[in-house]
């Protein structure tokens, strides 16, 4: 599903998915605000959810991430860290540019969809940067929910973060669970964690330690 008033990207998406592999992606709706489109994402349930950054925006981006399950990619018109970064903290799986090739764009909506990232590494790093360096008292309350986590939760944190961030297949092969039962795993902890993503929770993982944790 598009989110967005460029009907221009909308036909050139419509070829790049049609050149795409046989049934593996569609469009299946577009649409031009973040209340057209949760009703949208309600009915159709999309697997990704595209939302043009110059158009709703941040707004689409965090009603979209907190209410439906299934991913959100930020559709930006040039590269910018900064811009990329506030999607990602509202809640963005990833940022992909308009004039990405055909396989570029292809490739983040289907690594989105499979529960991984699409960032570039600058972005990455910024963010990182910023979840490292933010609040004390922030990371402190952070770190007194991961104790709500279950079990299994707390697993799969260390997991990733001694794995360094490896992606959701060899993740979901090492615990011995399927890919969509890690990305319903991930939604959990995210929301219990007050974290927005799969690099904040690797931030999160590094900065206590996690990753040499038993």
């Amino acid at each position: 599903m598009l989110v967005g008033d460029d009907r221009a990207f909308a036909s050139r998406l419509l070829r790049v998915l049609r050149e795409g592999e046989p049934g593996s992606m569609s469009l299946i709706a577009a649409t031009t605000g973040a209340g057209e489109a949760c009703a949208l994402a309600a009915k159709a349930r999309p697997d990704v959810v595209l939302v043009d950054i110059e158009a709703d925006g941040m707004q689409a981006i965090s009603r979209l991430a907190g209410q439906f399950p299934a991913p959100v990619l930020a559709l930006a018109a040039q590269c910018d860290a900064e811009a990329s970064a506030r999607a990602v903290r509202a809640g963005a799986r990833g940022v992909v540019l308009k004039d990405d090739s055909p396989e570029t764009m292809r490739k983040a909506l289907r690594k989105v969809k499979e529960g991984e990232l699409w960032l570039d590494r600058v972005t990455t790093g910024r963010i990182i940067k910023e979840l490292v360096a933010g609040p004390r008292g922030g990371q402190t309350a952070c770190a007194e929910r991961f104790t709500a986590l279950t079990s299994r939760e707390k697993d799969i944190v260390r997991a990733l973060a001694k794995c360094d961030g490896a992606n959701g297949r060899t993740l979901s092969a090492q615990l011995g669970i399927s890919d969509q039962t890690l990305r319903n795993h991930f939604s959990a902890i995210y929301r219990k964690l007050g974290i927005p993503n799969r690099s904040g929770l690797v931030a999160f993982a590094t900065r206590n330690h996690l990753d040499s944790a038993n």
